[in-house]
């Protein structure tokens, strides 16, 4: 029988409580030593991945999160048997242990920062013709002229890039003090400024979104989307064999699972 996996908790005791997991199947924990591998059993591949398939994942991860410390995977993991189940529980049973110490009592929180770049780009160019720099203009060789515009768009290109630096330095100042961990992606696109998740303690999460409305308010022109607390999937670290934990499926359905959370400042 194949075993469809949510994730690794820290306990080895059996569930209580009712919880279900994909089309209502009964879950389980699986024990290895000190920790447990929650299951259900499923009797066919996933083929098509569903809305409603992944809030029931994502339903299980939650629940156990309400009570336990859980490492979770990937929607659409299957085992095949619980003998290799627990073989890969064997082989990972060590980093398991690690991941469980660090992030226990610790959720997830996203950050999404998006500006007008075409904007802030004009607005650079202004500041610099104010300044008295002169800028490209007709005349003199095309030769001269294309290495003219390529310096000056390194210059505002430099700018830009700057000015994404010192708002992430603001956002490393109200953060800092309540995330243990952090992961911060700068200009993937000219308007998502910032893309960033925080590992933040179970007692602090109040204030971590405090500090979020600190600088919402100090920064009303700027659009936000902020999301969680999630379980910590983006900070399960492992480094032997392949990962079962992390993988590009994962970033795609939490997008589409962030639906249901607020996502402020964003004309929906």
């Amino acid at each position: 029988m194949k075993l469809y996996l949510y994730g690794i908790i820290d306990s080895s005791e059996p569930i209580t409580g009712s919880l279900y997991g994909l089309e209502g199947a009964s879950i389980c924990n699986v024990p290895f030593r000190d920790v447990g591998a929650i299951v259900s059993e499923i009797n066919r591949p996933i083929e098509e991945v569903t809305e409603g398939a992944v809030l029931e994942h994502e339903a299980v991860v939650e629940g156990m999160m309400a009570v336990r410390t859980v490492l979770p995977v990937r929607f659409g993991t299957i085992i095949d048997g619980r003998d290799n189940l627990l073989s890969m529980m064997q082989s990972y049973y060590g980093q398991f242990k690690e991941n469980l110490d660090r992030l226990g009592n610790k959720f997830e929180f996203g950050v999404k920062v998006i500006w007008p770049g075409n904007k802030v780009k004009e607005n650079i160019v202004t500041a610099f013709k104010k300044s008295g720099q002169k800028m490209p203009g007709p005349g003199g060789s095309a030769g001269k002229r294309f290495m003219k515009e390529k310096f000056w768009e390194h210059r505002i290109d430099e700018e830009f890039k700057a000015k994404a630096d010192r708002f992430i330095k603001i956002l490393d100042i109200f953060f800092g003090r309540f995330a243990t961990e952090e992961k911060v992606e700068k200009l993937k696109t000219e308007n998502l400024l910032v893309d960033a998740v925080y590992l933040v303690e179970k007692d602090k999460r109040g204030d971590f979104r405090e500090a979020f409305e600190h600088i919402r308010s100090a920064h009303p022109n700027l659009k936000y989307l902020f999301s969680g607390p999630w379980p910590p999937y983006n900070f399960v670290v492992l480094s032997k064999k392949q990962c079962l934990l992390k993988g590009p499926e994962r970033a795609c359905l939490l997008d589409k699972m962030s639906l249901r959370q607020d996502l402020v400042g964003v004309d929906c």
